[in-house]
């Protein structure tokens, strides 16, 4: 359709008096996945919304889509958050910088599919109406084609260059890690860039290696990196072991020596450097070993955390399955616990109150609150929950905030109607009891009299 005349963006937006980006993003609506379009069609979610998500490659578009809701605890539906907060997902995690890539944005030959990044329609820098909003320069909008070129400019680079050393410069799993890739903590980067021209050059280090980071932060930037865990250079415990332990040099000549003198001063050198040498290799073993050591232990004791956290998410799992319908009051007392524990400056203000009698008490809020609960009657409990929930909530609330101590007192303590005044009758007594009574004395004297 803009291809015909009198439909392309500029005359548009002459037409219709909105500006060229307005335009932009309300075309890019046509490109929503169905689920997408849908709940925009049918106002589950805002322009703002729908126009951050259709700028996406139709891969990502579901991901930034769940991003746009939420679940909270007390809610029986996901609620929908601000555009903002999708927007910031977006830019954390599906934008990558063109400027930060390792690779030849110009080369085609990285992925064939995708083409040479400054030809492609799939980054903000094609349509810069459509991305008025983004300033921080170029930036990739498919995770997946940047990705593949990544890989393929790392294999290029460890291809051309076998001396590289693999870099792991962020954990994953050891069957997603590169064969041979050197983890992170077992190397120094070495700043190859000398910020004060005047200050005194570095000694050489011998470990001194080029490297190649495979994964994590600056993945495939090529750096200087030492791998020796015991570098005197960069080390400085070594350096101070070496400085206590210097290596043995060979005593200087005399003005007079002869032949023998000279070869015997030769063969004492040879000598110390050999048991030298003898002794460092010793300590080299020995802290290889301590390192296996601990390493075996650290990994026993990841085991053992492991299957002790299975065992926890197990017990909560229990937990769950049996939650009652009702508290009973210890039940209701474990539960005041746990939830002071979470996080005990939450409730301050109940802590303040409950010491406000005794200025010298020196307990922090988390030791008077589990006190308190400690010492409570087990009827008092319900009352306690209610003051620490909603203690907080005693302050007016702001316009658009919401009022949940009306909310405690519809659900605890609804107002009760009022008494209507009621029209007091007077009942006049009934003849019948008297009647009875005069009847009753009358058949009296009539027996008096017969008899």
């Amino acid at each position: 359709m803009l291809d015909l005349p009198g439909y392309d963006v500029a005359t548009l937006a002459e037409k219709s008096g909105k500006s060229a980006s307005h335009i932009y993003a309300r075309l890019s609506l046509l490109q929503l996945i169905p689920e997408v379009a849908e709940a925009f069609t049918q106002e589950g979610i805002t322009a703002s919304h729908a126009n951050l998500i259709a700028r996406l490659p139709q891969e990502s578009q579901a991901e930034a889509f769940e991003q746009c809701w939420r679940k909270d605890w007390q809610d029986s539906e996901p609620h929908l958050l601000p555009a903002k907060h999708v927007s910031a997902w977006i830019q954390n995690n599906l934008y990558l910088s063109l400027a930060d890539a390792p690779f030849d944005r110009e080369d085609p030959t990285l992925n064939p599919a995708g083409g040479a990044c400054v030809t492609c329609p799939r980054r903000s820098g094609y349509n810069t109406s459509l991305f008025s909003d983004v300033t921080d320069g170029d930036l990739c909008l498919s995770g997946s084609c940047y990705q593949i070129k990544l890989t393929t400019y790392i294999d290029r680079e460890i291809a051309a260059r076998p001396e590289l050393i693999q870099i792991e410069n962020g954990w994953r799993n050891a069957r997603e890690q590169r064969p041979g890739a050197v983890q992170r903590g077992h190397f120094r980067e070495i700043e190859t860039v000398v910020e004060n021209p005047d200050a005194e050059p570095a000694p050489p280090c011998a470990a001194a290696k080029p490297a190649i980071i495979v994964y994590g932060k600056r993945v495939g930037t090529t750096i200087t990196v030492c791998t020796d865990d015991d570098c005197p250079v960069h080390d400085p415990r070594a350096a101070a072991e070496q400085a206590a332990d210097p290596a043995p040099t060979m005593a200087p000549a005399p003005e007079v020596e002869t032949e023998e003198e000279a070869e015997e001063r030769q063969r004492k050198y040879e000598q110390q450097r050999k048991e030298y040498e003898q002794e460092q290799d010793r300590r080299a073993e020995e802290r290889k070993q301590q390192f296996e050591r601990e390493q075996k232990e650290h990994e026993a004791e990841r085991a053992r955390r492991e299957k002790l956290y299975k065992a926890r998410v197990s017990k909560f799992d229990r937990i769950l399955d049996k939650a009652p319908a009702m508290f009973t009051a210890a039940q209701l007392r474990v539960f005041l616990r746990a939830l002071v524990n979470i996080d005990p400056y939450t409730f301050d203000d109940v802590a303040e109150q409950l010491a406000a009698n005794d200025e010298n008490n020196q307990q922090s809020s988390e030791e008077i609150l589990l006190s308190t609960i400690d010492g409570l009657p087990d009827d008092k409990l319900t009352e306690f929950a209610l003051r620490l929930v909603i203690t907080a909530h005693i302050p007016i609330p702001r316009e658009d905030e919401l009022d949940y101590l009306a909310e405690a007192e519809t659900a605890f303590a609804p107002p009760q109607p009022k008494k209507t005044a009621s029209t007091k009758t007077t009942t006049t007594p009934t003849p019948i009891k008297a009647a009875k009574k005069s009847a009753a004395k009358k058949t009296t004297a009539k027996k008096e009299v017969a008899a």
